[in-house]
C-alpha cells in the first residue's frame, strides 16, 4: 500500500510501504478521510515541542509512518478474537490504548497508563490507505456521521476533556482565548454545558461570528485589549475559567505566551486556566502572579476519557455531532484528494492563519 513516510524533520514522501497485518483483537481500517493536528505538524517539522525527543529517536533508525491520529474510514479486515467489529463498518478510533499490564492497568486505571501506544505517535498512523488499530479502540459512525465530520471528532473530544478537567460548573463564566478549531470548540461544548457568560477573544471577524453561532455572548476583538474588556465584563473580579488556545510557535501564527500571560491575568483568584494550546517543551510563566490569585492551571488529557460509566467521550463526541448539537464541519475549510496531497494538507495545517484555515486540511481517500 501507499503511505506517507518521514524522512527526516521537514521531509516527508509518499511510498509504498507493507499492508498492515491485524493481530489478535486488531482490526485493519481503509482510510477515507484523514486530518493532521498542529502538533504533528510541528513535529514533523523538528519543533522542540512534547515528544520531539522521541520523534528524533526513531527517525535516527530511519523513515518512520508518524502522524495521522485523527481519521475515518471502513473496516477492511479483523483479526482473531475480534467480536463487536464487524467487515464494511464506517468508524473511527480513539488515538491512545492502554497497555493492560502496568501497575495502573492492572488496578483497572487505565487513564493512568505508564506505556499506552498511541496512534501515529508509536506506531503508523492513518497518513495511508490503511491502517491498523485495536479493535477496542474502535468508535462506529452512524450513517449520519460523514468520513469528515468523523475524522473531525478527536478535536471534539479534546474540548470535552478540556471543560471536564476544569470542571466548569452551571453558572460559571467561561473566557475562551483563541478562534481556531480547538477555541471555537470551546464554546460549543461550554454552551451544551450550561456555563452562563461564554466570550471568545480572536483577531478573526469571521471567527467571532462563527463564535457567536456556535453559542457565544460576548465576542472580543483580540486587536483591542482583551484583558481590559474581560474585566469589565466580570465586574473587575475575573472569569471564573480560562481555555487558552491560541499560544505556541510564533513561526506558525501562533501568539508565543502572551495569550497564556492573558489568561492568567484575567481569571479571577481561585479561578482555572485550561492551556490548550501546544507550546515548546520548555516555557517561562508567571508563576508568580498564579501564586498570588491561587490560580490552577491544567492541561486536557488526550484519548478516550470516561467520565461516565456507560460511554467514553470520543463516543459521546459521536453523539454531538449526529444530533446535529455541534457542527465539526462548519470548520472545515480546505478538502483534498489523495495521499500524494498530504504534504500540502501539514503546510496548510501547520500555518493555519496565512491560508485561511479553520480545521486542519482535510484528505479524502478514494
Amino acid at each position: 500500500m501507499r503511505a506517507a513516510q518521514l524522512r527526516g524533520f521537514g521531509q516527508v514522501e509518499i511510498a509504498d510501504v507493507p499492508s498492515p497485518e491485524p493481530r489478535a483483537g486488531d482490526v485493519v481500517v481503509d482510510v477515507r478521510c484523514v486530518q493532521p493536528s498542529v502538533t504533528e505538524c510541528m513535529l514533523m517539522d523538528g519543533d522542540d515541542v512534547a515528544l520531539h525527543d522521541v520523534l528524533a529517536d526513531r527517525l535516527r533508525s530511519g523513515p518512520v509512518q508518524f502522524g495521522g491520529h485523527e481519521f475515518a474510514g471502513v473496516v477492511g479486515r479483523v483479526g482473531a478474537d475480534v467480536r463487536d467489529v464487524r467487515l464494511g463498518q464506517r468508524v473511527t478510533a480513539v488515538e491512545s490504548a492502554p497497555c493492560g499490564d502496568c501497575g495502573a492497568c492492572r488496578k483497572n486505571r487505565v487513564d493512568s497508563c505508564a506505556r499506552p501506544s498511541v496512534l501515529g505517535f508509536t506506531g503508523p498512523g492513518a497518513f495511508a490507505e490503511q491502517v491498523v488499530v485495536p479493535a477496542s479502540s474502535v468508535v462506529p459512525l452512524p450513517d449520519s456521521v460523514s468520513f469528515s465530520a468523523g475524522a473531525a471528532v478527536q478535536p471534539l473530544a479534546g474540548a470535552v476533556h478540556a471543560h471536564a478537567a476544569l470542571g466548569v460548573r452551571p453558572g460559571e463564566s467561561v473566557l475562551v482565548i483563541g478562534g481556531g478549531v480547538m477555541g471555537l470548540l470551546a464554546v460549543a461544548v461550554a454552551r451544551l454545558g450550561n456555563a452562563a457568560l461564554i466570550a471568545l477573544a480572536t483577531r478573526s471577524e469571521r471567527k467571532l461570528q462563527i463564535g457567536r453561532e456556535f453559542g457565544g455572548d460576548l465576542l472580543i476583538d483580540a486587536h483591542t485589549d482583551v484583558r481590559e474588556a474581560a474585566l469589565r465584563a466580570t465586574d473587575g473580579a475575573g472569569f471564573d475559567v480560562v481555555v487558552e488556545t491560541a499560544g505556541g510557535s510564533e513561526s506558525a501564527g501562533l501568539a508565543g505566551t502572551a495569550t497564556i500571560e492573558t489568561a492568567i491575568h484575567v481569571v479571577r483568584r481561585g479561578g482555572r486556566v485550561a492551556v490548550v494550546s501546544v507550546l515548546p517543551s520548555r516555557t517561562e510563566l508567571p508563576t508568580g502572579l498564579m501564586r498570588e490569585k491561587s490560580i490552577t492551571l491544567v492541561h486536557p488529557r488526550s484519548g478516550a476519557g470516561y467520565y461516565a460509566a456507560t460511554t467514553s467521550v470520543f463516543e459521546h463526541c459521536v453523539t454531538l455531532v449526529a444530533t446535529g448539537r455541534v457542527d465539526v464541519e462548519r470548520l472545515v475549510t480546505h478538502r483534498l484528494s489523495g495521499l500524494d496531497s498530504i504534504p500540502e494538507a501539514l503546510a496548510i495545517t501547520r500555518d493555519k492563519p496565512r491560508y485561511g484555515a479553520i480545521n486542519p486540511a482535510q484528505v479524502s481517500l478514494p
